[in-house]
């Protein structure tokens, strides 16, 4: 496996693993102190998963580390592009947002869930900006906006 293809597999796993750090160790957010046959939910929680929630958490906070470090050091030694920050930081941000979001939807209320209205009142809009942003920012890097040119000058 080459150098771009290891790179290009942190970057994968640093945007897929941050919203899973996040969606593990958060754990399901019900109500303290009730009973569960009274709570409802927004969304029902993915309750096949919540025995290994912290466990996923846990290995995808391992897994990010190690992809985070491994692209800081391919950054600082010259081997992987400093611009594609700009792309991996925002897709990561909309993934933490949706893990949040969908945390806050799954939650064990006895009453009203203001906090299901704020995240998808402040939650789809952000999300859908940081991906417009890294769009963006994926196409300047590919289309070469703003890098010198590499080719020798023509006579």
């Amino acid at each position: 496996m080459g150098t771009n293809a290891k790179n290009s597999l942190a970057g994968a796993a640093l945007v897929t693993g941050a919203p899973l750090v996040l969606w593990g160790l958060m754990g399901q957010q019900n109500e303290p102190g009730s009973v569960q046959s009274e709570l409802t939910h927004v969304m029902e929680p993915i309750r096949a998963l919540e025995g290994w929630a912290t466990g996923l958490g846990l290995v995808a906070l391992v897994v990010t580390g190690a992809c985070a470090l491994h692209l800081l050091r391919a950054t600082l030694s010259g081997a992987w592009d400093p611009r594609r920050w700009y792309v991996l930081l925002p897709l990561a941000a909309a993934g933490l947002v949706v893990a949040w979001s969908h945390r806050v939807l799954t939650a064990g209320t006895v009453d009203a869930n203001i906090g299901a209205g704020l995240a998808v009142f402040f939650g789809a809009p952000a999300v859908t900006g940081l991906l417009f942003w890294a769009l963006v920012q994926a196409i300047r890097l590919r289309g070469g906006h703003g890098t010198a040119r590499t080719e020798p000058a023509c006579c």
